[in-house]
């Protein structure tokens, strides 16, 4: 059994994880010794045993997101501010969940349809659409987006 220290709004609470990472609250008066010190001070990797593929699968998605935003960069907003794709990308999937079309999100409760591959073909097509009746509503380099974030996503091996 493992022993943790923390410090919750200059409260100091201790915190026991047993085997089966459950966490609770150590009495205030007990104390780590030194071993029970260096196991926490040294603890070099964090092991996860997650099933659900669901919640693994948005997880790289959401991964290979943040790795074609930032190495797609910056486009200019209307507004004349900055931003990265994660706006315009954001703002596309929120006008198709308005009008009934079921999004794959990035919401990690594994009950929402994460097949990021498909979803952003119709992102893509949406955005497209979406360009003929509001033009410079997106950026030009959209479409660029999306197949990048959707070579990202194989690279990451999601589906």
């Amino acid at each position: 059994m493992e022993k943790v220290n923390t410090n919750t709004s200059n409260n100091y609470q201790k915190l026991n994880i047993n085997g089966n990472q459950n966490v609770y609250q150590v009495s205030a008066n007990s104390t780590l010794n030194k071993d029970e010190v260096e196991k926490v001070k040294y603890a070099d990797k964090i092991e996860i045993n997650e099933k659900n593929d669901n919640i693994i699968n948005v997880k790289k998605a959401h991964d290979a997101f943040k790795e074609a935003c930032s190495e797609f960069g910056t486009v200019q907003t209307s507004m004349g501010g900055s931003s990265d794709m994660s706006y315009y990308y954001n703002t596309v999937v929120e006008i198709m969940k308005s009008r009934g079309i079921p999004v794959s999100t990035f919401v990690l409760d594994g009950q929402n349809n994460s097949n990021f591959l498909d979803f952003i073909d119709k992102v893509k097509d949406f955005a497209k659409e979406l360009s003929i009746s509001n033009p410079n509503f997106l950026p030009d380099g959209f479409s660029n987006f999306c197949d990048l974030f959707k070579d990202k996503l194989t690279q990451y091996g999601c589906r």
